[in-house]
């Protein structure tokens, strides 16, 4: 324990730089729950506060059991102090003056809706969005071969561009929601996309499919009906947690449904919160990638310097085309020579974190200047579509895209672009065809709507 001194010391230092968000926040006596600052704090601490006090007490299944080899360690606390560099430069984007200069520089937005255009091109959507759904289960040979055997369909190659047009009902879903008006009976959107979306979701195995709409449905409500409270925030958060281990399990565990009366009368051994813990915890294995890209490169893998970006630039040519194409997403290739001993042969996308890829590219100076780069980026988001063109279009689009505002720290830098790109293009035709108007004011900076 005294060897790990260093670490808890640097873990402090850390947790107490996501307090900054909030002091600043407290200070200035205004706050939008919304703003992504707050998520994205939470978020890269669970990763990098969180999970390294999870590694430090109770073992990691990529370092090993407490305490480290002294290479793992003095690698582990090296990547904690990249976490706090990597942070703070990521604070001093977000909260640069420029930011306010470029979220007014970019183009109008519609103020609303054309009703009948609106319902339309949901309706389009939707139909289109099923017909995506069933082509992937056909191209896994039938319904039940979808549901069983989730690990091919979760990992399986060349899915993205029906898995893009799946994600067109969540696009019908939030359009429907932002044309919501008073008295309207909703029944299209409750009563059949969202049980649609729902059904998906978990026939998916995927928790973001099924947890993705109620984020959109809570995003548009706090904007354009009532504001949402931490409460409500707050059961979103548990209800995330409980579903880990019962997504993982469907998952990971051929015929669940078979194999579930076994596993209830042979429960684990671990306590239930220890069991939630660990399941949830494994999916937020950030300091542990960091650690292992920083102690292992460039043993494993020499500096990239901008190779790993690449496939970005030929991301829109299908697999189906171009069976050789490279791996879009370095999250595949970082589970292969990373964390081999793992994933190795499964095709399963590991994370290597941005900050993680970053260095790997660049090095320190890399990593620093994407960290910054993303504070930029994320500010100016949100003030472009809730300060500068707040209505119904921009929120329709801003809840679609708020998941990945704070969530990118896992992400792998050319996958997320090339799927958010392809996203982002939709979600603007969808504004071009359905909005009218334009606002003629601005909204006052600084001021949440």
């Amino acid at each position: 324990m005294h060897g790990m001194t260093l670490s808890y010391g640097l873990l402090l230092a850390v947790a107490c730089l996501c307090l900054l968000p909030l002091l600043v926040a407290l200070r200035l006596k205004r706050g939008d729950l919304f703003e992504p600052i707050f998520w994205a704090t939470a978020y890269f601490a669970v990763l990098f506060v969180l999970r390294p006090l999870y590694d430090l007490t109770l073992g990691s299944e990529f370092l090993g059991e407490p305490p480290f080899d002294p290479v793992t360690l003095q690698s582990f606390e090296v990547a904690l102090v990249y976490a706090f560099l990597g942070f703070a430069f990521f604070l001093c984007g977000y909260y640069v003056n420029a930011n306010r200069a470029l979220a007014r520089s970019l183009p109008r937005l519609p103020a609303a809706w054309d009703d009948w255009k609106g319902k339309a091109v949901s309706l389009v959507l939707v139909a289109l969005g099923l017909a995506a759904f069933a082509w992937n289960v056909v191209t896994f040979g039938g319904l039940a071969s979808y549901l069983s055997n989730k690990t091919q369909t979760l990992t399986e190659a060349g899915q993205g561009y029906q898995l893009l047009g799946v994600s067109l009902i969540t696009i019908a879903f939030a359009l429907r929601l932002t044309q919501w008006r008073k008295g309207a009976t909703g029944f299209v959107t409750y009563g059949l996309v969202y049980p649609a979306l729902l059904a998906i979701g978990l026939a998916s195995g995927s928790k973001g499919a099924f947890l993705i709409p109620l984020l959109v449905w809570i995003v548009v409500v706090h904007y354009l009906r009532r504001r949402v409270r931490i409460a409500t925030i707050a059961g979103l958060v548990l209800l995330t947690i409980l579903l880990f281990p019962l997504f993982n399990l469907y998952r990971h565990v051929p015929n669940l449904l078979e194999a579930a009366p076994e596993m209830v009368a042979n429960p684990p051994d671990s306590a239930a919160s220890e069991f939630v813990i660990r399941h949830g915890m494994s999916r937020f294995y950030g300091i542990d990638s960091l650690t292992l890209i920083v102690r292992d490169t460039p043993a494993t893998m020499d500096y990239q310097y901008g190779q790993t970006i690449y496939p970005l630039f030929v991301a829109w040519i299908p697999r189906q085309i171009w069976e050789d194409k490279p791996i879009v997403s370095f999250g595949k290739v970082f589970a292969e020579e990373y964390l081999g001993d793992f994933f190795a042969g499964t095709g399963v996308s590991g994370s290597p974190t941005l900050l993680g890829e970053a260095y790997l590219n660049w090095h320190v100076i890399g990593m620093l200047a994407v960290a910054f780069l993303s504070g930029v980026l994320v500010r100016t988001v949100y003030l472009w579509l809730v300060h500068e063109n707040f209505g119904a279009p921009a929120i329709f689009i801003y809840s679609q895209i708020f998941l990945y505002l704070f969530t990118f720290w896992e992400a792998s830098i050319a996958g997320l672009i090339a799927e958010r790109l392809a996203g982002f293009t939709m979600l603007l035709l969808v504004v071009l065809i359905a909005g009218r108007g334009y606002r003629s004011d601005r909204t006052e900076a600084g001021q949440v709507p």
